[in-house]
């Protein structure tokens, strides 16, 4: 992958997502996807998640394609 096509996924994902408030979760929230590529996209919903105040995310991908 180069870094053009990176910065293409990480544009793409923005803004993907609005997650409830999340800053009454006392534990870790678990972050499940069913297919990570690259990565970006449990990179960028953690961001999103850990901006609507979630204390700690824990990323999970059922498989991988690399």
């Amino acid at each position: 992958m180069t870094a053009a096509n990176s910065a293409y996924r990480v544009a793409a994902l923005d803004g993907a997502w609005e997650p409830p408030d999340l800053s009454g979760v006392t534990g870790p929230v678990l972050l499940v996807d069913d297919v990570t590529d690259t990565g970006w996209t449990l990179t960028m919903a953690s961001r999103v998640v850990r901006a609507a105040g979630a204390t700690e995310v824990l990323p999970f991908a059922l498989a991988s394609t690399s």
